[in-house]
């Protein structure tokens, strides 16, 4: 496990390992016990050609926990600005002495070309791949959801919203289908319907209700705007959320003991109500913590296995 670009690249035993690795360490708020300075005398680069809260965030925090020393660069301070190429933006760090590069694109397969000009001893990771790919995202929506249902295999799991443009969604697809989850169902508008054969196995419904029924986790986003081309449609805010939101009277149908989940950043009243986002089953903030002790567990796992 030289890099993490796609979570369909990893089996059950690694998953559940890095699981593992992220469950005690949340045990020890987010401490890196047993891994401690694992990363000292790396330094790690954030490379954010995309806004970013969470990830960016999360990603700095855990390497400097482990010990490593970060930089952040974004493309608007870089000399791409000046038509410098992403890879020899990466060879020019390299020679800096750089050994992992945290890396956001919203250019679809970009990471084939920076894995066949990189040195061996570079690790890089996906925080982002235009529409294609989020793993870390996946890892930690897996360490959610298995901390609070235990186990994967009876649940249902109801993802809802804009689909065909969710990068999340493909790699916790991905993800719980190597983790054996019990059923996947997805729910959007027909303007926002996935392609169904990239999501084998899972089933897809317009009808929230449907949809929605005993899920034991929902999984809602936003409407992703900056991935729609100009013929796609864009669907008016307050239709959106009259018949796709998820709200209190919308839940109902679930599980009593249903998890909220959303990858943020949310935009309330739009796919997502106030009282939903912090009521009682909302899980979201518990996805930002668990978001570093999944990232210092996919960095750990990383080294040990280069050494």
């Amino acid at each position: 496990m030289k890099h993490l670009l796609y979570l369909k690249d990893l089996d059950q035993e690694t998953i559940s390992q890095i699981l593992d690795i992220a469950e005690n360490f949340l045990n020890h708020n987010n401490k890196p016990i047993g891994y401690e300075n694992v990363l000292e005398n790396r330094t790690l680069a954030n490379l954010f050609f995309e806004p970013s809260t969470r990830t960016r965030s999360t990603f700095e925090i855990a390497s400097k926990k482990l010990g490593a020393d970060v930089i952040n660069i974004d493309e608007e301070h870089s000399s791409r600005t000046k038509g410098e190429t992403l890879i020899d933006t990466i060879k020019t760090l390299e020679a800096m002495g750089i050994n992992y590069f945290v890396i956001r694109n919203r250019k679809e397969g970009v990471f084939e070309d920076i894995k066949n000009a990189i040195e061996d001893s570079t690790h890089l990771i996906s925080a982002g791949e235009s529409h294609i790919s989020h793993p870390t995202q996946g890892l930690l929506d897996l360490v959610t959801i298995r901390s609070n249902k235990k186990d994967f295999n009876n649940i249902k799991v109801s993802i809802l919203g804009d689909i065909s443009h969710s990068r999340v969604t493909r790699s916790l697809y991905e993800g719980l289908r190597i983790m054996n989850a019990g059923k996947i169902i997805l729910i959007s508008p027909k303007e926002y319907s996935p392609d169904m054969k990239i999501f084998e196995g899972a089933e897809y419904t317009d009808d929230v209700n449907k949809g929605l029924k005993d899920a034991d986790v929902v999984v809602t986003l936003r409407v992703q705007k900056e991935r729609m081309r100009n013929k796609q449609v864009l669907l008016e805010t307050e239709k959106y959320y009259r018949e796709y939101g998820l709200t209190t009277e919308r839940i109902k149908n679930c599980k009593k003991d249903v998890i909220v989940m959303h990858p943020g950043p949310m935009n309330r009243g739009v796919e997502i109500q106030n009282e939903v986002a912090d009521g009682p089953n909302s899980v979201i903030t518990q996805q930002v913590t668990n978001g570093i002790a999944a990232r210092m567990a996919i960095l750990s796992i990383l080294e040990e296995r280069s050494g």
